[in-house]
């Protein structure tokens, strides 16, 4: 009677091990995977009506923002980050950027992601924007500022 007994308890652990293995596989964190890009200033304007501004501002330095409507891929705006790398192309810094209006005349509809840094840094600094289950998938493309603006002359209004 008792290996009857043992058989009937090693199925049962058995059954309540392999259900908590499977809840555990399936509640556990997932690491999202994206496909990253860089876009030229041309495909941005084109393809995605993405463009980047930037003026004085202060003791600030230079703001530089970019405007786009959230529409096509962007219609899934997920974030945008601030990355800088050093002199040699390894990351430095990275910030979120929160959408705000850069000014009071800004239309409406359209999204502004902005930041603000010495001008001797610009060639370092891009944007990082980002759109989970957008009509592209789950992508990000940097926009690195030395490719938008003049360097020397970086105000565009």
């Amino acid at each position: 009677m008792l290996p009857a007994c043992y058989a009937r308890i090693h199925r049962w652990c058995s059954i309540v091990l392999m259900t908590l293995l499977c809840f555990a596989l399936i509640t556990s964190p997932v690491q999202a995977m994206i496909s990253i890009g860089i876009l030229t200033k041309e495909k941005a304007k084109q393809k995605y009506g993405i463009t980047m501004h930037a003026r004085k501002n202060g003791d600030a330095g230079i703001k530089v923002w970019l405007e786009f409507k959230e529409q096509g891929w962007l219609e899934k705006f997920t974030y945008a980050e601030l990355r800088i790398e050093d002199e040699k192309g390894k990351h430095q810094v990275s910030a979120m950027l929160r959408p705000n209006p850069v000014h009071h005349r800004q239309p409406e509809g359209i999204t502004t992601v902005a930041f603000s840094a010495d001008p001797a840094q610009l060639e370092r600094c891009s944007f990082l924007v980002v759109c989970y289950n957008s009509n592209e998938g789950d992508v990000g493309y940097y926009l690195k500022v030395k490719d938008f603006l003049d360097l020397k002359n970086p105000v565009t209004e």
